[in-house]
């Protein structure tokens, strides 16, 4: 047992004796072996190796695994569906109409207007809007016969198309039909509530036509949607005091 206990104090004084410094205190660092089998052992320069327990480390203090790292990595969720075109366009419409809605001023109304109003000129048929170009440049052309006739076509080929009765409605106006107009006026904001341009014409044929409150009620509904139209918004004021009096 002397012999045993001597030996360890040698190998104790050993570590604990300081070298010099440089390559030779490199080599005589321990180092850990794995053999074969899974055993694991201290390699003391000078010394030879020294087998250790099962669980323990050769550098650090022993531990149980921490249940955390033990834990599986969790399954990441699936990718979202990409979303389909019809939906992307609902998407960046709702985003055009709150700008609308919220604008600060005038010029950043008429920029969200104006985006909106390209963005409903165009249908989801490239029959549809040939047909639409095409009885534009009649319009504009002095040919408004050529296209109500065309603009006929679109709608009956894109019934839901609201842009196409805004359309027609404005070649029937041109033309004396304040009714027709009128009527599809009515379709086109029955089709899409947010056409506030629909809105204001239909306010201003309804009166011309002398149904002022009919009217009062499109301005309305039109200023609701896009509250920086100043000129619509004091005719709105003007017919208020006409239909409702001034306030007491």
């Amino acid at each position: 047992m002397r012999k045993l206990a001597f030996g360890f104090c040698v190998v104790f004084l050993g570590l604990c004796v300081g070298t010099a410094p440089g390559r030779a205190q490199e080599e005589r660092q321990p180092s850990l072996e794995t053999d074969g089998e899974g055993g694991n052992f201290l390699v003391i320069p000078g010394i030879g190796k020294i087998p250790l327990p099962p669980g323990a480390r050769a550098f650090g203090p022993r531990h149980s695994p921490d249940p955390e790292s033990q834990r599986p990595e969790p399954k990441s969720a699936a990718p979202a569906p990409p979303k389909d075109p019809a939906e992307r366009k609902a998407e960046e419409m709702a985003r055009l109409l709150s700008r609308l809605e919220q604008a600060d001023d005038e010029e950043a109304a008429q920029s969200a207007a104006a985006m909106i109003l390209r963005r409903w000129a165009h249908s989801d048929s490239d029959t549809v809007d040939l047909l639409a170009a095409r009885a534009l440049a009649a319009e504009t052309g002095g040919s408004p016969s050529l296209a109500q006739a065309l603009l006929d076509y679109v709608v009956t080929l894109s019934p839901k198309w609201a842009e196409g009765f805004v359309r027609r409605a404005r070649v029937r106006s041109e033309q004396g039909d304040d009714a027709g107009a009128i009527s599809d006026l009515e379709t086109a904001a029955a089709l899409e509530p947010k056409r506030f341009d629909a809105l204001a014409a239909l306010g201003a044929l309804a009166e011309k036509t002398g149904e002022k409150r009919r009217a009062l009620d499109a301005y309305r509904k039109s200023l609701a949607i896009s509250p920086r139209q100043e000129s619509l918004r004091k005719t709105e004021e003007r017919l208020r005091i006409e239909v409702e009096g001034r306030d007491i």
